[in-house]
């Protein structure tokens, strides 16, 4: 067993909840934290720093846990077990689509609640050493190697992973504001940026945009990107540079 490993319950039936915490603890986890709302594991997320999230699909308020699990996945990387009691093809099939660690069927046995969350450790510990986002920021290191340019890394929904000073400088602003957001919140285009960075939209790079800083300053730019490539040939994400101000 991997000892001492962190784990945060999102589950809205609160018997329910203390019953999975008993059995963690059983088995020697530590609870992170127990969450009822999509919002709330997020913000738990963020103060507690779990190895691994147990996520009810079926939550109250107006995030179920796919989609919490989505921003999970976007913001902060880390493995998702879905719990539910609801096994209808439809539900499986939006479950499958954000690519979870896990999925178990309530009631569930002690086993199978150990046996997947050792799994799901032990396949995230492994796409840690080798994942092409991890190499690039590595070898990258905090992109300090582009310092003729701009230089942001983002996930394929867009979420901005690294930025060098010089994007920092650009957006006047600092890397902790601009990790964690959204980079349409920065760029300005007619068509959506991923959908020119993938080439959906037969857009050729390099491509004219406008940025935005914080303090609401308005810039025309030409950007330039290449795609960071993971396993299958799947898109793992985009190194996005900004050469120079038109």
């Amino acid at each position: 067993m991997i000892k001492g490993k962190k784990i945060l319950i999102v589950e809205d039936e609160m018997v329910i909840s203390l019953e999975i915490a008993a059995t963690l603890k059983r088995l020697g986890y530590i609870v992170a934290g127990q969450a009822i709302t999509g919002n709330d594991a997020l913000k738990l997320v963020e103060e507690t720093d779990p190895d691994l999230i147990l996520m009810d699909i079926r939550l109250k308020g107006n995030m179920d846990g796919i989609e919490a699990a989505c921003q999970v996945s976007d913001r902060f990387d880390l493995p998702v077990i879905f719990l539910t009691a609801h096994s209808d093809e439809a539900t499986l099939e939006r479950a499958i689509a954000v690519s979870p660690s896990g999925y178990l069927i309530k009631p569930f046995k002690d086993r199978e609640l150990y046996s997947s969350i050792e799994l799901a450790l032990h396949k995230h510990d492994i796409r840690q050493r080798i994942r092409p986002e991890r190499i690039v920021r590595e070898v990258q290191s905090d992109l300090a190697h582009l310092s003729d340019v701009s230089a942001l890394v983002i996930s394929p929904r867009g979420i901005i992973i690294r930025a060098n000073q010089k994007a920092c400088d650009l957006f006047e602003t600092d890397q902790d504001d601009l990790c964690g957001t959204q980079i349409t919140t920065w760029i300005c285009t007619d068509t959506p940026i991923l959908d020119v960075l993938s080439g959906s939209e037969g857009s050729i790079l390099p491509y004219n945009v406008a940025v935005r800083s914080l303090g609401g300053t308005i810039k025309k730019v030409n950007i330039e990107a290449g795609f960071i490539a993971g396993e299958e040939g799947r898109i793992r994400g985009y190194l996005l540079a900004i050469p120079h101000v038109c």
